[in-house]
């Protein structure tokens, strides 16, 4: 019994969460890896609009509207800041609050 309660455990925190359905918030960026993601937000801290707006001309990152259906391939878990999904056949990866997830 002991060993099932911390297999359990352990799933949950592990932070997979296969075809989990989702919905996209505006307002947030969306990156084509999580590199790209993570180098976006030290961006947007160090308030270096040109390379944010390089970020989105290059098409590397991109803005996320309102409503987009997507599948969640990546939970941010209970403590993780990112998220990966797939949309039109497209990786990406956002922050945990891009997306509004269980839609």
């Amino acid at each position: 019994m002991r060993k099932v309660i911390v297999t359990v455990f352990v799933i949950l925190l592990s932070g997979h969460a296969y075809a989990m359905s989702g919905t996209t918030k505006s307002g947030y960026a969306a990156c084509v890896s999580e590199e790209y993601l993570d180098d976006f937000i030290s961006f947007a801290v160090a308030k270096d609009y040109g390379s944010i707006q390089a970020y989105l001309d290059t098409q590397k990152c991109i803005e996320l509207k309102q409503g987009l259906r997507v599948t969640v391939t990546d939970s941010p878990g209970m403590f993780g800041g990112k998220t990966g999904f797939v949309i039109k056949g497209i990786k990406l990866w956002t922050v945990r609050e891009g997306l509004q997830y269980g839609n």
